[in-house]
């Protein structure tokens, strides 16, 4: 297991897998994700340590 946190990515550098393990806060009236925690992701495949992105961390095309 590796820790790369601190590079916002939406796939694991390691193992290159798509799915990302998050902390996250759920708003009780909608259901809808309300806040995740960025630098507590891992990868759900490897165990690898994670920064979670955002929108604003894709590259310009």
């Amino acid at each position: 297991m590796g820790d790369i946190r601190g590079l916002p990515t939406p796939l694991c550098p390691y193992c290159g897998s798509d799915l990302i393990t998050i902390t996250a806060k759920f708003d009780p009236d909608t259901y809808e994700i309300s806040m995740y925690l960025l630098d507590n992701a891992s990868c759900a495949e490897c165990g690898a340590l994670l920064t979670a992105p955002t929108p604003e961390d894709l590259p310009a095309a």
